[in-house]
């Protein structure tokens, strides 16, 4: 049933139809209506100001709401010359260029890392962060991802491979015990260092990496074998595998032709693959401390070697 401020349209109708005045009668309906409309429009006109003040405020974000870290928020808030309580804009954040090095910060959590898409270089390193999130895969334009000491690091997120400008990853001194498949995803990587961490195991993908220069392994001690597609790294020059657990290297070995440098020195190894001979370019080896090692290797030096 329609009502206009207590008085029922039944209630209005039978009014209109019953008297001789009509001109009268609808006086009285058309001001109640007039008067509720009017109510209405104020109240409408009172809310939508509240409303428009709201939005106002609700567009006003401090650096806090992208990184809830202080420390994290403070850094971000120093590259572009204000404090943490000041309000910013994605865009402000978008427009932060070149090197981001975090080095010695008080920071534990990475969170808003990814509205940072202009940043081309990323440092973290001694902190008590435990994790990269995953947001890191919106840094598309990232060329060095540097997390050498960042000693309570406990994982790398598969969205990793999503930086396909990826040049360089240095990932030491760690607590990672695994590296994502989608490693394989970054083709235009030339080098790759993940010495000293907790890495058992190294995913086959990283037989994608055909720009791949310098490899190191080192000083992972749960480490016993490297995968065989190792050997499809056409472009490697450095290879190091120290201080590691391996029994065997990839029979295949001689594949990458472009080798300069082998290190060994301190596995579980038994032989060497005759492979080796085929490593023209190989000008240092080094074998040192594989205490079981078969020394017939030596029939099979390369060329540079036999010197």
């Amino acid at each position: 049933m329609f009502i206009i401020q207590g008085v029922s349209y039944k209630a209005w109708h039978r009014v209109k139809i019953k008297s001789t005045c009509k001109r009268k009668v609808l006086l009285v309906p058309i001001s109640i209506a007039i008067l509720c409309f009017s109510s209405f429009a104020h109240a409408q006109n009172s809310n939508s100001k509240v409303f428009s003040k709201k939005r106002k405020e609700h567009k006003i974000v401090t650096f806090l709401k992208f990184f809830p870290d202080t420390g994290l928020a403070t850094f971000v808030a120093d590259k572009l010359n204000k404090k943490i309580t000041d309000p910013v804009s994605v865009k402000e954040l978008a427009s932060i260029h070149g090197d981001f090095d975090i080095g010695v910060q008080p920071i534990s959590n990475l969170k808003g890392i990814g509205y940072l898409v202009g940043i081309d270089s990323f440092h973290c390193s001694k902190n008590d962060v435990t994790e990269i999130p995953a947001e890191i895969g919106k840094l598309t334009n990232l060329k060095y991802l540097d997390l050498c000491k960042a000693f309570e690091l406990k994982k790398i997120p598969r969205e990793i491979g999503n930086l396909k400008k990826l040049q360089m990853i240095r990932l030491s001194l760690t607590k990672v015990e695994s590296i994502p498949p989608e490693i394989g995803n970054l083709t235009e990587l030339k080098t790759l260092w993940l010495g000293s961490n907790n890495i058992a195991e190294i995913p086959k993908e990283i037989g994608n990496l055909i720009n791949l220069e310098d490899l190191d392994l080192s000083s992972n001690p749960h480490l016993t074998r490297v995968p065989n597609e190792i050997c499809n790294l056409v472009s490697l020059k450095y290879l190091e595998i120290a201080h590691c657990k391996l029994v065997a290297i990839p029979d295949k070995i001689g594949r990458l032709k472009e080798l300069q440098s082998l290190n060994l020195f301190g596995n579980n190894l038994k032989y060497l693959p005759k492979s080796i001979a085929q490593l023209d370019k190989l000008k240092k080896l080094t074998v040192f401390d594989n205490f079981h090692l078969n020394e017939g290797y030596q029939k099979y030096l390369p060329k540079l070697l036999r010197k």
